[in-house]
């Protein structure tokens, strides 16, 4: 096998060999990856060289990762990958491999993926199937396989009952159903209206029972304790004043949500409408918002019933507060320091884009609608000093990649999931990285971001809890 592991790597892949299935949750950056396909090769070695394929499921911006490293660590070894897109994905099982890509948005198109009898699925950013209702998860849970193995550094997104769809995967038997486990590890409250009940997440509990059930199959390392070398992680803030303009749309959005919450007093605010309201919030703290109609509202239809939908939309204009903190920070910076930008919304980068380009600065950008190639030849090109700023949305650039070539990293706004934000900070702060990482928040003052810091430091205090990590 040509996979040069760490002395800590070495150590997992045995003890992971000895079990069916196993969770490898490793921190971000300490080389998941490379423990994956060993225990695979070991795996295989221990069934007298089992030749059924192995089935990647991962996310779509790291498939050519997975696919460089089997080439380049088992390829000399004779073994051999394919990796379909969603354009070519009926090509998979017609072409003969050791290994098949596929990311998660695929499974639940590709029926024939039921058909093979899979020696080993490798689920790569297993937190993709945290909610057991959706189709990524019971197309997953349909696949016949001898060997699982799940990986993420956070498989806790938010809260316990995310964990129960990958344990449920990994070992059925012991975890489930869901509404048992609910129940017994999770600890909510019943809050009642005159329109129903619903239930306030207060915090996990039994936990030391939990983690005993999971440690028997689960690796969990963490990068102070497994990289020592690793330079530190460091964290910066700056607040700043919205413009007189922002403030006064911020206000009135502000003003409007409070009056619509007040009108519907006795209506349960179940937390996705409550989410929808403070991610509007985000939005004009982080640049000017104005609203704009559509010429003809959009329409859908149920049977000959026509229903408007959408009258218009909010646009992202200028002015941006933290747009000028982030530009005085890239400019007051020597001209060849590198500089990660990360954001929830696509819409702030035309206006980034339009500063940038406005001083010369060279950019690139990964958001969920860029493509594939584009994808690589981003990473690439910044990765190669050909562009000082990379700027991509945390849910299409925070995970899964490498971005070790600057040391700083910028977020405008966060996500209200810590472990999402985490994976984001850690694109940075992995192996490869050679300097201190310092990751800078830029945060509007009297808005919901000094809420939602809050709130993030109380939900990572949980997730930390029910990994072990305190």
């Amino acid at each position: 096998m040509a996979i040069n592991l760490f002395d800590f790597q070495a150590e997992d892949v045995a003890y992971l060999r000895s079990v069916p299935n196993a969770l490898i949750a490793n921190e971000m950056g300490t080389g998941k990856t490379y423990e994956a396909l060993a225990r695979d090769v070991m795996l295989r070695l221990d069934h007298g060289g089992e030749a059924r394929p192995t089935l990647v499921v991962a996310p779509l911006s790291v498939l050519p990762t997975w696919k460089e490293h089997i080439e380049e660590l088992l390829g000399p070894s004779g073994y051999t990958v394919e990796m379909i897109d969603r354009k070519y994905r009926g090509q998979l099982l017609t072409l003969p491999a050791h290994f098949y890509l596929v990311h998660w948005d695929v499974l639940r198109l590709m029926p024939d993926l039921k058909k093979v009898k899979w020696f080993h699925i490798i689920a790569d950013e297993c937190h993709k199937m945290k909610d057991w209702r959706s189709k990524q998860s019971k197309a997953i849970k349909r696949l016949p396989t001898q060997f699982k193995t799940a990986m993420s550094g956070t498989p806790v997104v938010n809260r316990p009952q995310e964990l129960w769809s990958v344990l449920n995967w990994l070992y059925k038997d012991d975890f489930g159903p869901y509404w048992p486990f609910v129940e017994y590890f999770v600890d909510y409250e019943i809050d009642y209206s005159a329109n129903g009940s619903y239930k306030i997440f207060k915090g996990p509990k039994h936990v030391e029972e939990l983690r005993s059930k999971i440690v028997p199959f689960t690796i969990r390392r963490l990068k102070v304790d497994v990289l020592p070398d690793l330079p530190d992680k460091y964290y910066t803030k700056y607040w700043v004043d919205l413009t007189s303009k922002q403030r006064r749309a911020y206000d009135q959005m502000k003003d409007d949500m409070i009056a619509w919450i007040g009108a519907h007093e006795d209506t349960p605010l179940v937390a996705p409408v409550v989410i929808a309201q403070l991610i509007r919030l985000q939005q004009f703290a982080l640049a000017n918002m104005e609203w704009e109609e559509y010429d003809e509202p959009k329409v859908r239809y149920k049977g000959t019933e026509k229903e408007v939908i959408e009258f218009g939309r909010w646009r992202m204009t200028e002015p941006s507060a933290k747009l000028n903190t982030l530009m005085d920070i890239i400019e007051g910076s020597h001209p060849e320091k590198q500089f990660v930008v990360f954001s929830q919304f696509k819409s702030i980068w035309p206006l980034l884009e339009a500063r940038l380009d406005k001083k010369g600065i060279s950019h690139v950008h990964l958001t969920g609608d860029v493509a594939q190639s584009d994808r690589e030849d981003a990473i690439r090109r910044f990765q190669g000093s050909q562009a000082r700023v990379f700027f991509g949305t945390i849910a299409a650039g925070g995970v899964s990649i490498t971005l070790t070539a600057p040391s700083t990293v910028v977020f405008l706004d966060r996500s209200w999931s810590p472990a999402t934000n985490s994976q984001a900070e850690d694109r940075l702060h992995r192996i490869g990285q050679e300097e201190a990482v310092e990751v800078i928040d830029i945060m509007a003052g009297n808005t919901v971001d000094l809420g939602r810091h809050a709130r993030l430091e109380q939900k990572w205090k949980w997730i930390k809890m029910l990994l072990g990590d305190e």
